[in-house]
């Protein structure tokens, strides 16, 4: 386990943008929502978020909360390094202060990141799994990624994992086809938590999944927070999983962040219009 001895926030980031297409001078401006579009009507480019700022703390689970093409899946995207911002500053600080602009690192640096300190959770599993080798096989990607090459230790630790996130160890060598939506949701986080991460990210991880296989990985996410100690985004458009997982909660539209604070402030007392129809909507 890392020690987590950091005392500033993990991810500060500033004004992060990022526009798909040309761009032009107008496309921040001429989009959002004050304007109810993310397409720039001069350029056609589609502005997919602009000018959201937050922080994340160690061990602080952040929601990101909006419908489809608000702009919440970008966000995680630019974290997660799959992405690079228009405009705007990304700051990662390492467990120990080694900080990283991630608008500017070299590819090379990035793959270190996204191998070493991050992890990622998908809403299809196939896009975090590796579905051509086993269980332990997910998992020993990873560890190899971080140098590890005693086939001993990597078992030991991936079986570790398995009893982690509850899959049963004898399943170790299944693979992920074998599955159910739950249980292969479960082996993504064990292998996202392979290289003991600083900032998981997790992209509406329950999403067509039952509701008690839900309520189950949502109990993991949670033990692994009070157990872990690592900093999650959550990117979700279910109120009730950011009621129960998000200390503060970021609402976007359009592109843009029309809310943001207390979770529970949020829910219980939502100032903008969009904010009072996803509460009522719920309801």
């Amino acid at each position: 386990m890392i020690d987590r001895i950091q005392d500033g926030p993990v991810i500060e980031a500033q004004g992060l943008t990022r526009i798909h297409g040309r761009g032009c001078p107008d496309c921040v401006r001429l989009t959002g929502d004050v304007h109810g579009r993310n397409v720039c009507p001069a350029c056609g480019s589609v502005v997919a978020v602009a000018e959201v700022s937050f922080r994340l703390w160690p061990g602080e689970i952040l929601g990101v909360m909006g419908e489809s093409g608000s702009g919440k899946s970008s966000v995680v995207r630019l974290l997660h390094l799959d992405d690079r911002p228009s405009a705007g500053t990304v700051r990662f600080r390492e467990s120990h202060g080694r900080a990283h602009d991630l608008a500017s690192i070299d590819e090379a640096e990035a793959r270190r990141l996204r191998d070493t300190r991050f992890g990622m959770v998908h809403q299809n599993p196939h896009l975090g799994l590796n579905f051509g080798v086993s269980a332990g096989g997910n998992i020993a990607e990873r560890l190899l990624c971080c140098g590890e090459r005693r086939f001993h230790a990597i078992r030991e630790a991936a079986l570790g994992l398995l009893d982690r996130t509850e899959v049963p160890r004898a399943r170790i060598d299944h693979q992920p086809g074998q599955f159910s939506g739950g249980m292969q949701q479960r082996l993504q986080i064990a292998r996202a938590l392979a290289p003991n991460p600083e900032l998981l990210l997790l992209d509406e991880v329950t999403t067509g999944l039952d509701l008690s296989v839900q309520a189950r990985i949502l109990d993991l996410i949670l033990s692994i927070q009070r157990d872990l100690g690592v900093a999650m985004v959550v990117v979700t458009h279910d109120l009730g999983v950011v009621r129960l997982l998000a200390g503060r909660t970021m609402v976007l539209r359009h592109g843009r962040v029309v809310e943001s604070g207390l979770t529970d402030q949020i829910l219980e007392d939502p100032q903008h219009p969009y904010t009072q129809q996803l509460v009522m909507s719920a309801l």
